[in-house]
C-alpha cells in the first residue's frame, strides 16, 4: 500500500510587536507529480506568482520564510492544478495531504481550522452543485403536464440549497473573526444588495480595501457595480469607470488592479469607446496616477495607438459618385487644427450636433480650424440628403460601405458620433464628446 505523505503549510508566529513571519513547506506522495510547488497571490481575478520552489526527490520542498498579509491564496502544481488556501497568522499551522491529482479533488487538510472549514464547505457545495445539476436535467426531460413530479422537483431543488446554506452558516460561525467567515459575510453582503443600485453596492463593498483585493469578490463586486448602472446615455460608463477609480485611489494596489481590470473588460467587451477614455484619462493622461505596468500596456496596444498624443493613422477619404480619393495626410497640415467628425445619415444623435457643428465652423478662421466629416452611409442618395437638409457647410466624404468604411476602421470608431481633433503635424490632440466640447478646445488653444 502506497503510503500518504502530509503537505505542510507551517505559519510560524514571531514575537508579539515583530512582523509575523510564515514558513511554507511541505511533502507530496510519490511517485511525484511535477518537480516544482508554486505558492500565488491574489489580486481580484488575477493570481501572480509569489514564489517557486524545487520538490526534492523524498517530495519534500519548503518556501523561504517571509510574512504574507493574511487573505487568500494559491498553491499549484503543472501551471493549472491548483488549489485554494488561506494564510493567516492566526492559524500557526497549515498542514496538507495530497494523495494524488488534480490536486483540488485529492487533497485532505490535516491541520489549519480556516482551511478545514473552507474546503469542507467546497466538498459540500461540489455534491449540491451535482445534485442540483441532476434535478435540472430531470425538470428539462418532464412533460409541463406533470405538476406533482415538478413540484416534487421544486422541494428537492429548496432543500438542497437550504443545506448548502445551513453548512455555510455553521463552518463560519466556528470562527467568525478567520478568513474563511470574513469572505462569507462579504459575499453575502454583496448578493443582498445585487439589485439595489450602485449606491447600495459602494455601501456594501469597499473598493480600496486590501484584504478585499485578496478575495474573490473584487471582481465580482467590480461586474456587479457596472451590471446595476442605468445606461441612460453614452457617458454613462465613462462616469461609472471615474467612480470606481475613485473610490479604490485611497489604496495603491487597489486602484492599479481596478485600472487594469476595467480597460480588460471594456477591451475586451466593448463599448470600446470606454476602454480608449480610460486609456486616455488614466493610462497616459491626467488620471493617472501611478504608471502603467508592461501588461496594461499590452491590453490597452490597441488604445494606445489612437491614444493622445498619437500619430493619427493616415487614410485614404472618398468623395461618392467619383474615382477621387484624398489622403488625409495632405489635409491637416493646412491648418493649425483638423476635426474629424464620424457620423451616419441615420443616427439622430448625429444629427443633434450638426447645427453646433455648422456654427463653429462658420465662425471659425479657416486657417485656424477645418472639419471634415466622414459618413458611414451606405447609399449616395442619404448622404447627399443629409448635407442638404442640414445645410453642412464642412467637406464630406464617404465610401458609401456602412461601418465598413476605412477611416472608421483606422480610428477604430465603434458609435457614431465621434469626434477627433488632430493637429497640422497629424498627432492627435483631443476627443471631444461634442460640439461644445470641440469649441471649448479651440478656444483653449487659440487663434
Amino acid at each position: 500500500m502506497h503510503s500518504i505523505r502530509s503537505l505542510s503549510v507551517l505559519i510560524v508566529s514571531m514575537a508579539a510587536g515583530h512582523a509575523t513571519a510564515q514558513l511554507v513547506k511541505g511533502t507530496f506522495e510519490r511517485p511525484l507529480p511535477a518537480t516544482h510547488v508554486v505558492l500565488y497571490g491574489t489580486a481580484g481575478s488575477d493570481h501572480p506568482v509569489l514564489d517557486s520552489v524545487a520538490i526534492h526527490r523524498n517530495g519534500h520542498f519548503e518556501f523561504p520564510q517571509r510574512a504574507f498579509p493574511p487573505g487568500f491564496y494559491q498553491l499549484g502544481i503543472n501551471g493549472d492544478d491548483r488549489i485554494d488556501l488561506v494564510l493567516d497568522p492566526a492559524d500557526p499551522v497549515v498542514e496538507l495531504a495530497f494523495h494524488g491529482t488534480p490536486l483540488q479533488r485529492n487533497l485532505n487538510v490535516l491541520r489549519s481550522g480556516d482551511n478545514q472549514r473552507m474546503w469542507e464547505y467546497k466538498l459540500i457545495s461540489r455534491a449540491g452543485q451535482d445534485e442540483l445539476q441532476r434535478i435540472g436535467d430531470q425538470r428539462a426531460g418532464a412533460s409541463p403536464l406533470d405538476t406533482a413530479f415538478l413540484h416534487r422537483l421544486d422541494r428537492h431543488e429548496a432543500m438542497v440549497r437550504a443545506r448548502m446554506s445551513d453548512a455555510l452558516d455553521s463552518l463560519s460561525s466556528i470562527a467568525p473573526d478567520g478568513q474563511f467567515a470574513r469572505a462569507v459575510r462579504l459575499d453575502r453582503r454583496l448578493d443582498a444588495v445585487a439589485r439595489s443600485g450602485p449606491a447600495a453596492i459602494r455601501g456594501a463593498f469597499d473598493f480600496s480595501d486590501p484584504w478585499s483585493l485578496r478575495s474573490n469578490a473584487y471582481a465580482k463586486a467590480t461586474v456587479m457595480y457596472l451590471q446595476s448602472i442605468r445606461f441612460d446615455n453614452e457617458y454613462a460608463y465613462h462616469r461609472a469607470c471615474d467612480t470606481l477609480l475613485s473610490e479604490a485611489a485611497a489604496d495603491t494596489g487597489s486602484w492599479r488592479y481596478m485600472r487594469h481590470q476595467l480597460i480588460d473588460i471594456f477591451g475586451t467587451y466593448g463599448p470600446d469607446e470606454v476602454a480608449q477614455y480610460l486609456v486616455d484619462q488614466y493610462v497616459i493622461g491626467p488620471g493617472s496616477l501611478h504608471p502603467p505596468d508592461p501588461d496594461l500596456l499590452r491590453i490597452a496596444a490597441v488604445q494606445l495607438r489612437l491614444a493622445l498624443g498619437s500619430p493619427a493613422p493616415d487614410t485614404l477619404l472618398m468623395m461618392p459618385g467619383g474615382t477621387d480619393t484624398i489622403r488625409l495626410s495632405t489635409i491637416w497640415p493646412e491648418q493649425d487644427f483638423t476635426g474629424l467628425f464620424f457620423y451616419s445619415s441615420t443616427c439622430d444623435h448625429c444629427h443633434a450636433q450638426m447645427p453646433g457643428l455648422r456654427e463653429l465652423v462658420s465662425q471659425e478662421d479657416p486657417r485656424h480650424f477645418k472639419l471634415v466629416g466622414i459618413a458611414l452611409d451606405a447609399t449616395a442618395d442619404e448622404f447627399k440628403a443629409t448635407i442638404v437638409e442640414e445645410g453642412i457647410n464642412w467637406a464630406c466624404y464617404s465610401a458609401l460601405i456602412g461601418w465598413g468604411e476605412p477611416a472608421a476602421k483606422a480610428f477604430n470608431v465603434k458609435a457614431t458620433p465621434t469626434l477627433f481633433v488632430l493637429d497640422r503635424r497629424g498627432r492627435i490632440v483631443a476627443k471631444p464628446m461634442d460640439h461644445q466640447e470641440l469649441r471649448a478646445f479651440l478656444e483653449r488653444s487659440g487663434k
